[in-house]
């Protein structure tokens, strides 16, 4: 008797949990269709190992939301002057990410030039293998190798083409919106103290 009324508590301990973390998931989930995201800070100034590590949450918390609307990042800190301290904290941010931006249309470019070369490569060994069968002697075993070689390249070539391209697009339009953010500075003193 005891065991029954155990296990009827442990489930219904089990319910109250699930129904506790469906609320809360629901709760997140109004805050991301809002494209708020939260930050937290020690303070407004922010070396650049700060702001990297800040533009690494910020790129995690951002990659679920959709690239459309505006972003907001919520930033919780102690700061003095709220307004100061959200100019310092953006511009921070904003120095950290040119260099990150720089580099993704780098690997953008560096992306459509392997893409290219290897199209040409597959088009050449495609070429080869239609020579090679128009040829009078008997090359069967090389014309199939330059064949799947050929299909090789251009596979290879319209993967990094429309695949790995769009990831660096991806990300670089998220570092875009970090960018382009709103940073509101919510001090967690003046909260605490109304609490």
């Amino acid at each position: 008797m005891e065991m029954k009324n155990l296990q009827k508590a442990t489930s219904a301990e089990k319910r109250n949990e699930l129904d506790e973390l469906r609320n809360l998931v629901g709760s997140y989930s109004e805050s991301a269709d809002d494209n708020h995201v939260h930050l937290n800070l020690r303070g407004p100034d922010l070396t650049g190992d700060d702001a990297e590590r800040a533009i690494d949450v910020l790129e995690e918390k951002t990659k679920y939301l959709p690239l459309k609307g505006n972003l907001t990042v919520m930033v919780d800190c102690d700061c003095g002057d709220l307004l100061d301290s959200s100019i310092k904290i953006k511009d921070s941010i904003r120095k950290q990410l040119i260099p990150l931006l720089y580099y993704v249309d780098l690997d953008l470019r560096r992306l459509s030039r392997v893409s290219v070369v290897l199209m040409i490569f597959g088009v050449l060994a495609m070429g080869t293998a239609s020579l090679l069968s128009e040829l009078s002697f008997n090359a069967y075993a090389l014309h199939e190798i330059l064949v799947i070689a050929s299909w090789v390249f251009i596979w290879a070539s319209v993967e990094t083409f429309f695949f790995d391209r769009r990831r660096l697009k991806n990300k670089k339009h998220r570092l875009q919106r970090i960018y382009f953010a709103d940073y509101v500075i919510t001090d967690c003193q003046r909260e605490n103290d109304y609490h």
